[in-house]
């Protein structure tokens, strides 16, 4: 991965309804837990529509987007992913990069900040 990269993935693309500041790499992990669940729950009712117009529209990939691009994405997403946290529907745990996973982990419930 090239410094640029890097750079980008961990650079604060804003801050969403709970006051937390999100990577560009944080917010793709988000978005793809989501499409993810939902092609699940669609595929557990024999419905491959949104993974069809996924493949059919050739969709590089979250972590390939601009940090504009995905910001617009995730304003669309940002409640259904909290729907699905707190109701533990996401596929897989939070990465450790989440604010959200340090959250957790404070018994104060507060995020640390630098």
């Amino acid at each position: 991965m090239s410094d640029f990269r890097k750079e980008e993935q961990n650079a604060i693309v804003g801050e969403d309804s709970r006051a937390l500041q999100l990577t560009h790499y944080v917010l793709a992990e988000r978005l793809m837990a989501v499409d993810a669940r939902l092609i699940q729950q669609d595929m557990g009712n024999g419905d491959f529509q949104y993974l069809a117009e996924l493949l059919d529209s050739g969709f590089r990939g979250y972590h390939k987007m601009s940090s504009g691009e995905l910001w617009a994405e995730w304003k669309e997403q940002e409640d259904r992913f909290y729907r699905m946290y707190e109701d533990g529907e996401l596929p897989w745990e939070l990465n450790e990069e989440d604010p959200l996973v340090a959250l957790e982990a404070d018994e104060n419930g507060e995020v640390a900040t630098g």
